[in-house]
């Protein structure tokens, strides 16, 4: 947690982090695509998701069987994730 104070105004910001078993959006605009998921694992800077959907390049994908498992970072600019 990080406190950034000006004035008489104080922020707290906290490292987004989902919770096991949260569905979950993650997008990456540099590869045009977005999946979604449930999360699986929460590791230190990244969490593990099964997917259950992906839309790449206006595709849409969808798993044969929920084996399918992809990473995404807490925090990145590259990439973005929120809860659904």
């Amino acid at each position: 947690m990080f406190k950034i104070q000006h004035h008489t105004i104080v922020i707290n910001i906290d490292m987004a982090k989902p919770e096991v078993n949260d569905m979950i959006e993650h997008s990456e605009p540099g590869m045009d695509r977005v999946a979604t998921g449930k999360v699986v694992e929460l590791l230190g800077a990244q969490f593990v998701y099964e997917v259950h959907k992906v839309v790449e390049k206006g595709k849409e994908k969808i798993p044969v069987n929920k084996t399918s498992t992809r990473m995404c970072l807490y925090n990145d600019s590259s990439e973005s994730w929120k809860k659904i």
